[in-house]
């Protein structure tokens, strides 16, 4: 499949461009041309190599946009959305958690996570696995801002720069997504080797260079890409190659979706074949309710997602919880489900992602969702807004829009009928931004 932002090349020109990841310059071709996330930077080749199979941007240093600076950033007022959205409905704890409870977690009493974000899944870590040590590293500001506000440590650095952990050994370290993101993965992979303990393990995920094909989805491909912020796509045999040059002895390669599992050691490691992980994150958001949390609209994101959790394991939630979340919505956002029209006047004034955060909760959707009844109207309009004003950022709300659909009754209620008008407004706003 392509649009106009990936087009595949057919005939597949031949370039003499040495792969990034093995130097060999014989039998590469071109394969697609994609563009590039800052659109006035134009549009970006990707290559495959022809020994090593893994796929690469030539030229990439042309195409390289530095980090804002994190100052700057923390500065905006409008930032701490970004770290709501992220903690509220796009976390990664749904697809983590069921990577790292594989792994024999109990004798990890300290933990690295290179390149954390706002510092979810370390905290996950801290709270699930009782590790007496979590650092986080996180260059971005995404990571001073969560640390803040989770409460977790985390360092505004890369590995090589950070002195006060030189000398530190981490019984586990993983990196998800963050190998591809560097000039030179092996030096990467040997500054974690020696951050290990001799029976420490690494994790990490990585997007696999077999996930570009003509079947994979557009938006799919331009995730793995990132054009302008990934270097490469690795080959699991470049992978592998990789892991054994750096010194690990033992390696377990999988595909998983678009990216590639990756677990490093000295020594074999037993995985568990399959963790249903919504149990664990139920009893993670259970916990968190039940801590001090200094910012009350993190404290909301937590009763709403346990709400979720609870509601995706069939299990009843309780009348607490319900009044948790429906205080909460009327002290922060002046929100009364039981009139819902001012909320539906405030979400159809909106026209960014920081604007709706300001009206409402990210996750608000799926507690209405899962609230079922004369809320599923409601919680229509409000998805349909937001996949108008950010398609790309609010990408779940695609697949929240078609269970919600599903679940409407199959008569009008007084409250359908109440709302038919925005409905449809707000329906034809999304098909002509669709076709846009």
């Amino acid at each position: 499949m392509q649009n106009d932002r990936v087009v595949w090349y057919n005939p597949r020109p031949v370039t003499t461009d040495a792969c990034r990841l093995c130097g060999n310059t014989q039998h590469n071709h071109l394969i697609l041309k994609v563009a590039h996330w800052a659109s006035a930077l134009g549009v970006m080749d990707v290559a495959e190599c022809g020994s090593c199979k893994s796929a690469w941007f030539p030229a990439m240093e042309r195409f390289l946009v530095p980090y804002p600076d994190t100052q700057i950033i923390l500065q905006d007022p409008d930032f701490p959305y970004y770290i709501y959205h992220y903690l509220e409905i796009v976390g990664g704890l749904d697809w983590k958690v069921s990577l790292l409870e594989r792994l024999p977690f109990t004798p990890f009493h300290s933990v690295l996570e290179i390149g954390c974000n706002a510092g979810v899944t370390l905290d996950y870590c801290r709270t699930m696995w009782n590790a007496d040590t979590v650092i986080g590293l996180e260059p971005s500001a995404y990571g001073v801002m969560g640390s803040r506000l989770l409460e977790v440590p985390i360092l505004p650095q890369y590995l090589h720069e950070a002195s006060s952990l030189q000398g530190k050994l981490f019984d586990f370290i993983y990196a998800t997504e963050v190998l591809e993101h560097v000039a030179d993965p092996l030096i990467l992979l040997q500054e974690i080797k020696r951050s290990l303990t001799p029976n420490g393990i690494l994790l990490l995920t990585t997007p696999r260079a077999g996930a570009l094909n003509l079947q994979t989805p557009p938006g799919e491909l331009l995730a793995a890409l990132s054009p302008g912020a990934h270097y490469f796509l690795l080959s699991p045999e470049k992978l592998a190659d990789l892991a054994s040059q750096a010194g690990f002895a033992w390696c377990h390669i999988e595909p998983f979706g678009m990216t590639q599992v990756c677990v490093l050691a000295d020594h074999p490691v037993t995985l568990a074949n399959h963790v249903w992980a919504t149990p664990r994150i139920r009893d993670y958001y259970q916990r968190k309710t039940s801590q001090t949390v200094a910012d009350a609209r993190v404290l909301l994101g937590h009763w709403l997602n346990y709400h979720t959790y609870t509601c995706q394991m069939g299990l009843p939630v309780e009348a607490t919880v319900i009044t948790e979340i429906e205080t909460a919505l009327q002290t922060l956002f002046d929100i009364d489900l039981a009139q819902p029209q001012g909320l539906l006047e405030r979400v159809a004034a909106t026209d960014s992602l920081v604007s709706l955060g300001k009206v409402m909760p990210y996750a608000l959707p799926y507690y209405l969702y899962w609230r079922g009844g004369d809320y599923l109207p409601v919680a229509e309009l409000l998805v349909l807004q937001g996949l108008k004003v950010d398609f790309q950022n609010l990408f779940v709300y695609d697949a929240l829009l078609e269970k919600i659909r599903e679940a409407q009754p199959t008569h009008a209620t007084t409250l359908y009928q109440r709302f038919q008008f925005q409905l449809k407004r707000f329906s034809n706003c999304f098909v002509r931004h669709n076709h846009d």
